[in-house]
């Protein structure tokens, strides 16, 4: 699945960088164009995905137990089953990054947040991809680890379900952090009908306390 930057996307990227909204100079434009297209080349988009059926509804099948907390349950409720997805922009995003961290730290910066704009935008499009593929059923919103009270740590018995060391080329550290680092991981539940409105926001976020969006009053999600 190709994903590329567009100018569309400029204003996540300004938003990353914690912008404010000033005017901007043009040789910042036209940086911000330059790693944009650094980003959208070095990217190798992969994902993986998984349908699981419940044995009832709201209920993980017993492999899953290591699933916990309330958050996710809540999330899921009411849903016959869930797509267990991980997608990743692979390790060369990574190397241009730090490549750029020696040579030029503000286009590092950038590059970063062109980065984790872009790997939303590959999540966006396989999201896009399960709700045609389940037209006539209801999805949820995306659920990953780390967020509520779904550990971090689950992350490893996740990825090695969706096999993502040898699909995708996506491994995970001992503390929970995937690598490469621009990945995502997710649990989006299917249901047959509309399901209540899922857990969102900054109050059920694991990062809250630490968020630098949060702390300008604004919002990571859209």
């Amino acid at each position: 699945m190709e994903v590329r930057l567009r100018e569309e996307d400029k204003s996540e990227i300004l938003r990353y960088l914690e912008y404010h909204g000033q005017q901007m100079e043009d040789h910042l434009s036209e940086q911000i164009d330059r790693c944009m297209e650094m980003i959208s080349d070095a990217a190798q988009p992969r994902y993986v995905v998984k349908e699981v059926e419940f044995p009832e509804l709201g209920v993980f099948p017993p492999e899953y137990a290591y699933l916990t907390g309330e958050d996710i349950h809540r999330h899921l409720a009411g849903c016959k089953g869930a797509v267990f997805m991980a997608a990743t922009l692979g390790a060369e995003v990574e190397n241009t990054i730090r490549r750029a961290q020696i040579k030029n730290v503000s286009d590092a910066v950038i590059m970063d947040s062109c980065a984790s704009t872009l790997i939303e935008i590959l999540c966006d499009n396989v999201d896009a991809m399960m709700r045609e593929k389940h037209k006539g059923e209801y999805l949820t919103t995306r659920y990953s680890p780390g967020y509520g009270d779904l550990p971090i740590t689950v992350q490893k018995q996740f990825l090695t379900m969706l096999n993502t060391s040898r699909t995708i080329g996506l491994t995970v550290s001992e503390s929970g952090i995937m690598i490469p680092r621009k990945s995502v991981s997710a649990i989006i539940g299917i249901s047959d009908h509309l399901p209540a409105k899922g857990l969102s926001g900054c109050g059920h976020c694991n990062m809250k306390k630490a968020c630098r969006f949060l702390r300008r009053g604004v919002r990571c999600g859209k």
